[in-house]
């Protein structure tokens, strides 16, 4: 089985032989290639729809995984349990508020796991401020290409964080400390958002619109120093 460069990258960041809860598993493609490859032993996965759990259990069946792969419904972590023994728990393709929230309902079942690769697909510096907050620290960070859009993966486990610089809970603290080679694009689309936004508000005069011009015209001379910086290889946290 091939997988979307998004997965892919994320099944790549999976230590071999973990037990891997797959959470919002959708169609069990993660889970079977992870089984395929030999790199968990034994995966859970997670499907709070049950129309969208049924394909998935046809899928698992199609590559005669059933055995290996356990499909459960519910809720984020809910549906784990202590004996299962989760070493990775995966997050993908859901909203960085929504992933806060799962992990916040599921604190008590998150002893024990090792890494939590969340790969949200808006508000990652809310979620990545909400890791700091709650005991996590950032093990790595990733960026990934598929078709037009840049995707963000944060890899967290237990511990203390600090970031110096809120900026850096919109860039990725791991992203701009190790380079990551598509920072540079990354970095970009930013700006050209901020300028979108900064188009648009600079049409009203009404007094909130004009503060929230100066917000995006700072942030975007922020993002254009990093990108220097960052162009030149010389970039640190």
């Amino acid at each position: 089985m091939q997988l979307s460069p998004r997965l892919a990258a994320i099944a790549s960041l999976i230590p071999q032989g973990s037990v891997v809860a797959d959470i919002g598993t959708d169609h069990a493609l993660l889970p079977i290639y992870l089984i395929q490859q030999g790199v968990a032993g034994r995966v859970i996965a997670v499907e709070n729809r049950p129309g969208i759990l049924a394909r998935a259990r046809q899928t698992v069946s199609l590559f005669n995984q059933q055995y290996k792969i356990d499909l459960r419904l519910g809720d984020g972590l809910e549906p784990l349990r202590p004996e299962d023994e989760v070493d990775v728990v995966v997050v993908a393709g859901l909203g960085g508020r929504t992933i806060c929230r799962l992990l916040h309902a599921g604190c008590s079942l998150r002893r024990g796991v090792r890494a939590f690769i969340l790969q949200p697909m808006q508000e990652a510096p809310l979620l990545r401020r909400w890791l700091v907050a709650h005991g996590f620290r950032f093990l790595t960070e990733r960026l990934v290409r598929e078709g037009r859009r840049i995707y963000e993966i944060i890899v967290a486990g237990q511990g203390r964080e600090r970031v110096a610089d809120p900026l850096l809970y919109e860039l990725g603290p791991v992203l701009v400390r190790e380079k990551d080679p598509l920072l540079v694009p990354f970095i970009q689309q930013k700006i050209k958002r901020c300028q979108a936004i900064s188009s648009s508000l600079r049409q009203s005069s009404r007094e909130e619109c004009r503060q929230k011009l100066n917000y995006y015209l700072k942030k975007e001379e922020r993002l254009k120093e990093v990108l220097e910086l960052v162009s030149h290889g010389q970039a640190d946290s």
